[in-house]
């Protein structure tokens, strides 16, 4: 039987039954659905951040200059699939100091997108994220700001950076340290303050 025609004896059978019926099939159906995305987001807390790498969409080139220099890249528009099934956004904003390689921006805009259906928490993605930049680019340093939309009246600034001791690094540059949380944004921290 084809998908129509299955589509179309539900909805025969959904119009037969009355709208109290109606409605318990319709909460059966939404505690299955419910049930299902519970399952799923439990196996996903066991799986490790390698899972939800997307690195083999990023291009490196070779750094162009022998000197130090910071880049700074802005993605004012990011969104991913959150640990309960529903879009969220954000922004990123990523301070880069290369080494032998340097970021292909037109693979970075397509490693951002890639995302989009990935259902994980912004604390996961961030973490993958940082991983897979390092990984790629192997830079004197990497920080990764993401800064979340609120959500129930919530917002979130995640930030990581590969200068900090807890992270591998050798604390050399310390500019984080005076804890400003505007570290490239133009607002403090994750929401604006007036």
């Amino acid at each position: 039987m084809s998908q129509e025609k299955v589509f179309e004896n539900v909805l025969d059978g959904l119009r037969e039954l009355n709208p109290e019926e109606r409605k318990k099939a319709f909460g059966i159906i939404k505690r299955e659905r419910e049930s299902e995305i519970k399952k799923i987001q439990e196996e996903a807390v066991a799986l490790p951040n390698e899972h939800f790498s997307k690195a083999h969409v990023l291009r490196r080139l070779p750094n162009p200059a022998s000197e130090a220099y910071e880049q700074k890249i802005y993605i004012p528009e990011f969104t991913f699939i959150g640990v309960v099934n529903q879009p969220d956004f954000g922004e990123v904003l990523l301070t880069f100091y290369p080494n032998r390689y340097t970021i292909e921006l037109k693979s970075l805009k397509y490693y951002k997108d890639a995302f989009r259906d990935s259902p994980m928490s912004y604390e996961r993605l961030t973490n993958v994220m940082f991983d897979d930049l390092m990984k790629v680019y192997e830079p004197n340093r990497l920080r990764i700001m993401m800064r979340l939309r609120p959500r129930g009246g919530i917002s979130s600034c995640l930030t990581i950076d590969s200068d900090w001791a807890i992270r591998g690094g050798k604390e050399q540059f310390r500019d984080w340290s005076s804890n400003t949380d505007n570290y490239g944004f133009s607002t403090n921290g994750a929401i604006r303050m007036v």
